[in-house]
């Protein structure tokens, strides 16, 4: 059994509350301290993003269609030193108010970026205007 490193596993969960709570406050300055140039980002209903270029032009994207008001984490936990799991829930205000909750696979590269985000719906029934889907 290898043995979690606890101080390395709190500075990359911190990493992704930094994340999560920059989808809040609108400032994604720091963005390019948490994920790796070459990462690969997967939204729950969208196209893969392949590069920090790619995720940084469909943030702002974002951002003119979504207000994200809460993104808070429900629940972390490590499965080895590279790969965090992350349970979370967050409202938007687009055409309406959007409350969503999914799980993302976070995988760190060994300089401390994250190079792989998966988001995965979990059981929230909801509407994305901006997606054209229902659930």
């Amino acid at each position: 059994m290898t043995e979690i490193n606890l101080e390395l596993t709190q500075a990359r969960q911190l990493k992704i509350q930094q994340y999560l709570k920059m989808w809040v406050t609108r400032n994604f300055e720091a963005l390019p301290m948490i994920f790796a140039v070459d990462c690969y980002y997967q939204e729950c209903y969208g196209p893969a993003y392949l590069s920090l270029a790619e995720i940084q032009a469909w943030i702002e994207h974002q951002l003119t269609i979504q207000r994200v008001t809460t993104w808070s984490i429900q629940r972390l936990w490590s499965a080895t030193d590279k790969m965090i799991f992350v349970q979370w829930t967050f409202t938007a205000v687009t055409e309406q108010v959007t409350q969503f909750d999914g799980l993302s696979a976070v995988h760190f590269n060994s300089a401390g970026y994250i190079d792989d985000l998966r988001e995965y719906q979990t059981t929230t029934k909801h509407h994305y205007p901006y997606h054209e889907l229902n659930d």
